[in-house]
């Protein structure tokens, strides 16, 4: 497990577990559909191309293999390839019951020079309709990110900004000038990390 952390869900705050994902989990992200009642369908259908394009990324490294199912498996392969290239699945697991077994996803690379690239950063259909009561989930997920580069000693993390998820950066990373495109450097992933320990469940 990467972290647990408290996020606003209808049921009122709630822990959610951010782990590496496995084959079971691009299973359960197929699975994401579009509730009857959202009030931003189209941010349930960007959810749902984000997750299946996730899905079709880990399966195509884990055929490779280069996909990694856990921090220790990660950190062997960087030990013994240290320019190679490796893909892992970051998975937002709720522990209550009824609730999607994938909350949340984030598809990532580590590059060849030691860098993170967060290719797709997605949050459940249930949870991503702004009148549905989740509130913190896509944030805990970046988080999980910064633990990661944390993990392996990565300074960086970057990636692109959809019209739609370039607000959402703005205002995390505390930068107006986001437009399609963000780095997060040491500084900032400090600070995810700091936010992380202080949102930690105990």
């Amino acid at each position: 497990m990467i972290a647990s952390l408290n996020i606003l869900t209808p049921k009122g705050p709630q822990p959610v577990r951010i782990e590496i994902g496995g084959p079971k989990d691009d299973r359960a992200i197929r699975g994401w559909r579009t509730p009857s009642i959202h009030t931003r369908p189209e941010l349930a259908a960007d959810a749902i191309e984000f997750a299946t394009l996730a899905g079709k990324r880990w399966r195509y490294y884990l055929r490779r293999g280069e996909a990694v199912t856990s921090i220790q498996t990660l950190q062997s392969r960087i030990a013994d390839q240290p320019d190679g290239e490796f893909g892992f699945l970051l998975i937002a697991r709720p522990t209550w019951k009824p609730a999607p077994s994938a909350l949340g996803i984030a598809w990532c690379r580590r590059t060849w020079c030691h860098h993170i690239v967060l290719d797709f950063l997605a949050v459940h259909p249930k949870a991503n309709d702004p009148a549905g009561g989740f509130r913190g989930l896509g944030g805990a997920m970046l988080m999980g990110v910064a633990a990661v580069a944390s993990a392996i000693d990565s300074p960086l993390v970057w990636g692109e900004a959809t019209a739609a998820s370039s607000t959402f950066y703005q205002k995390i990373l505390g930068e107006p000038s986001i437009q399609d495109h963000f780095f997060i450097a040491a500084e900032q992933l400090e600070k995810l990390r700091n936010e992380l320990l202080r949102r930690t469940d105990s």
